[in-house]
């Protein structure tokens, strides 16, 4: 693993390791009337708002230049990442709504061979294939009469290929800060999400008792989604894609361990080989012989 990789790894890392405990937070604002469309909108307009102002600044300044095509991919369907996620997390389970999510490493190497930022090698398919593997024996979809098809499931799936496209605009945007990328992230989110809510009606939180929901969603959108957005976004101005979507089936593991902790549930044999073999694939793929010279790209 070269040297300057590393920062990058690590910020995945984390960033999945707090992805990995959103659901407790979300649980709990959706135990307090805070829930999918309306949670969203919140989180998002919150650490959005704030991060437009820098963006605004520094844009004019020319510190900050902004594509129209590449940020409207971000707008659109990186807002369309955050919600369908948010919404697959308080109608499905927690673990199956992160393995659906993280078949996007399928979706990240074909859009990036499309727009030609990234080959399709062999050595790619392999570490694709033994992740996902795990995922899906972490989920029990390998014994007889697997779990059911639910809506949650679906919005899953699809904030997955939403992730993809999204990221396809963060690639045409390298001449723009991560920092800025991230907020345009936010701001889609929202604007999706207030859309949705426009169009749906759901129900609205509770507002006479903002005292007790909103500590715990300022919380949420600045120490947890906040941090986990730009420890991503870092990432991915600086190695694959493909290879941050593998670091972050980490979260996949945080989310499995953490629910079984939380809901007193011992983690069967299965889903233990699942774990292991997710974190065999991102050490296979993100470990390399420090002697190694030539870059990434030459893989086979």
């Amino acid at each position: 693993m070269p040297q300057k990789e590393l920062p990058a790894i690590l910020a995945a890392l984390a960033g999945a390791t707090l992805w990995g405990l959103f659901w407790l937070p979300l649980d709990r604002l959706s135990a307090l009337g805070v829930t999918g469309l309306w949670a969203t909108l919140l989180v998002f307009g919150l650490i959005g708002g704030a991060g437009l102002i820098p963006v605004i600044i520094h844009n004019r300044r020319g510190r900050c230049p902004l594509s129209l095509g590449p940020a409207l991919l971000l707008i659109i369907f990186g807002g369309l990442t955050n919600l369908l996620f948010f919404v697959a997390l308080t109608e499905t389970t927690v673990v199956r709504a992160l393995m659906l999510f993280y078949l996007s490493p399928i979706w990240n190497l074909i859009g990036g061979r499309l727009i030609g930022t990234s080959r399709i090698t062999p050595r790619k398919l392999l570490m694709i294939a033994v992740s996902l593997a795990g995922a899906y024996i972490l989920l029990g979809f390998h014994q007889a009469g697997g779990p059911s098809w639910n809506g949650g499931d679906t919005c899953a799936l699809f904030a997955g290929i939403a992730f993809a496209v999204s990221v396809v605009g963060l690639q045409l945007s390298s001449d723009t800060p991560s920092w800025a990328l991230t907020v345009i992230h936010w701001l889609g989110a929202a604007l999706t999400a207030l859309i949705g809510i426009l169009l749906f009606n759901p129900p609205a939180p509770d507002w006479s008792q903002l005292h007790l929901w909103l500590p715990l969603l300022i919380f949420f959108a600045v120490g947890m989604q906040g941090t986990a957005s730009l420890a991503i976004l870092f990432s991915l101005t600086r190695i694959e894609s493909y290879r941050v979507n593998i670091l972050m089936l980490f979260e996949i593991v945080v989310g499995a361990l953490s629910f079984a902790l939380w809901s007193g549930k011992a983690v069967a044999a299965h889903e233990w080989l699942g774990i292991a073999l997710i974190i065999t694939a991102s050490l296979l793929d993100n470990l390399r012989p420090r002697h190694k010279i030539l870059p990434d790209t030459m893989d086979n």
